[in-house]
């Protein structure tokens, strides 16, 4: 049975457990018989080979090895049922008595975090009133309009607003140095998508013209160019100017919105979906100071194994998003000018206060029996097939392998909806 449980750890324990004598013996014995299949003796057929002679010829550690092995999954199941712990991930395995008689295994783990909930209804905390101005509303239409824009090839000097088509291949200390080098490449100055210095280099340039652009690179740039000197040689084929067309009805039927074909029908709906974000957003900072507090008044212990489990996690799918991009994660931390170590310590203690938010979240869903049931699945794959112009059924078929995080979003959906009902 186990026995000498003990904290060594913030959320961590270790306990010792000892193998029934007999299970031990039973054990052994068929990892002898696993080991002798392997065994070859000159002169008997395979499987006659006399036991003296077997014994002889195994390694007793081998034997030993193999049976701890067979019998640890019986030990641990065994040991944590009798210790009353929930462990979160796998064990380190130390064998403290080892011999033909015995076996004593001490198992070290961390637990699913405990949480001793404070206060989680009452609480009080402050939340905006949104209102839309005339000129949030106007500058929306403007940006939907630019976005409509086209762009017009004119014969005239480049300024500042154009797109400019360019050849350019960069040089330093003059050798063109890798990823410097484009053709046909169209580029809005003023973008801010270059290096600084270059697009504003380009004002004031023809088509057909050919212009050498020195800049220097900036100080948190990649290593291999960072604060050096680099001539691109450029070439221009078009100069074009963006034509934004003038507010009235024909331009917003040109924006393809759903019933949406006047000015200010449009205005109408810009406004409807601005108040609608900002009530989001409203509701989004309301919910998270209530859950500070409620946080605040929680006890919790997360093991460091946890933490850094997470943080590795994300800090591997960041470096795949990143080399999705072109980049190495070491040119990456050089371009932003952070530390490895001060980048890991930052997502260490983003991924603590995440995965201690969760846990709260997730015992006070447990504490209010807040769960997503098979009805409010059905609801919710109905609200999608609707909205897919699909069958229920084809639904819930396409969707089957993410039907565990459907129940998840709608428990977490849930919780939410009861702290904002339970607070002010």
């Amino acid at each position: 049975m186990a026995e000498k449980f003990k904290k060594v750890a913030e959320g961590k324990v270790s306990f010792k457990t000892a193998a029934i004598k007999e299970d031990w013996k039973n054990a052994q014995e068929k990892a002898f018989h696993k080991l002798a299949t392997k065994v070859k003796v000159d002169g008997f057929r395979p499987g006659k080979y006399p036991e003296s002679m077997l014994r002889g010829k195994i390694d007793p550690n081998k034997i030993f090895d193999e049976a701890i092995n067979q019998i640890l999954p019986l030990l641990y199941g065994k040991a944590i049922r009798e210790a009353d712990v929930q462990p979160y991930g796998q064990p380190a395995i130390t064998v403290t008595k080892l011999s033909d008689e015995e076996l004593e295994v001490e198992f070290t783990v961390s637990v699913m975090p405990s949480v001793k909930l404070g206060e989680y209804k009452g609480l009080t905390a402050k939340k905006e009133a949104p209102s839309v101005s005339d000129k949030e509303v106007e500058e929306r239409i403007q940006n939907q309009l630019k976005g409509a824009a086209t762009l017009e090839v004119v014969d005239r000097e480049a300024k500042m607003g154009d797109t400019v088509v360019i050849d350019f291949e960069g040089y330093v200390d003059g050798k063109a140095f890798e990823g410097g080098k484009a053709d046909n490449y169209a580029l809005e100055l003023g973008s801010h998508s270059f290096v600084p210095g270059f697009e504003e280099a380009l004002v004031g340039v023809k088509t057909g013209e050919k212009k050498d652009v020195r800049i220097t690179f900036p100080e948190n740039y990649v290593k291999e160019l960072a604060s050096k000197d680099a001539l691109f040689k450029c070439k221009v084929h078009e100069i074009k100017e963006r034509k934004i067309p003038e507010l009235n009805d024909e331009a917003v039927k040109d924006l393809g919105i759903a019933g949406v074909e006047t000015v200010e029908a449009l205005k109408e709906k810009n406004k409807a979906d601005i108040l609608a974000a900002k009530v989001n957003d409203a509701e989004r900072a309301y919910f998270s100071a209530i859950l500070d507090q409620i946080v605040a008044g929680a006890k919790i212990e997360i093991a460091d194994e946890i933490v850094a489990g997470e943080a590795k996690e994300q800090e591997e799918n960041m470096k795949k998003r990143i080399e999705s991009q072109g980049l190495t994660f070491e040119q990456y931390l050089e371009i932003t000018g952070e530390k490895i170590e001060d980048f890991r310590k930052k997502l260490a203690d983003d991924c603590r206060k995440n995965l201690t938010e969760f846990f709260v979240l997730q015992t006070i869903g447990r504490n209010e029996k807040l769960t997503a049931t098979d009805e409010d699945v059905d609801a919710e794959i109905a609200k999608m097939a609707e909205n897919y112009k699909m069958k229920p059924e084809e639904i819930k078929k396409a969707i089957e392998p993410q039907l565990d995080q459907l129940k998840s979003n709608i428990t977490n959906r849930k919780i939410q909806e009861f702290i904002l009902a339970n607070n002010k």
